[in-house]
């Protein structure tokens, strides 16, 4: 082997290190600053929504369930009805709910009608308390704080679509 062989191999060697080592950094970099904004954003939920909202609900649920209801967006000083439906994966029975919501990180209206993802558990036998939280693929969080009737067993994932009404 040619001391030019083995020249060029200790200097892939070497930039192979020196690429780990950068692309290490980076990702340390990246998930700081990932956790720092999810600490921002926890944060910023502690104080004033952007926007509130009353609803109602309808939800059957047999392992693959459903839902459906109404209710109205209250955003800088104006009233916006929209309707909703989704779809749940996990759990069983049927509850009706009213309820309120904090709306966080909603800048413009245009952002809030969409698809929101979230995540929940809970038991319901005749009257009952429940919550989630929701986010859209714009960032939009939802909390949610409901009383309802019914029975039923939730433990599971649910997609909700949001449409204004107009």
């Amino acid at each position: 082997m040619s001391n030019k062989s083995v020249n060029f191999r200790v200097l892939l060697a070497i930039l192979a290190l020196a690429f780990t080592q950068v692309s290490s950094a980076q990702t340390d970099a990246m998930n700081q600053k990932a956790d720092a904004k999810a600490q921002a954003r926890q944060k910023a939920m502690e104080g004033p929504p952007d926007a509130t909202a009353d609803f109602e609900a309808k939800q059957l649920r047999l392992i693959f369930g459903g839902a459906e209801g109404k209710g109205v967006l209250h955003f800088k000083g104006k009233d916006y009805p929209f309707t909703m439906s989704g779809v749940t994966v996990g759990g069983v029975g049927y509850t009706e709910a009213n309820g309120t919501a904090n709306v966080y990180f909603l800048k413009k209206i245009e952002d809030f009608p969409g698809t929101y993802q979230g995540i929940g558990a809970g038991a319901a036998v005749g009257a009952s308390k429940g919550g989630n939280t929701f986010q859209s693929m714009k960032e939009v969080v939802i909390t949610t704080k409901s009383k309802g009737e019914g029975v039923a067993l939730n433990l599971g994932v649910s997609s909700v679509t949001i449409k204004l009404v107009k």
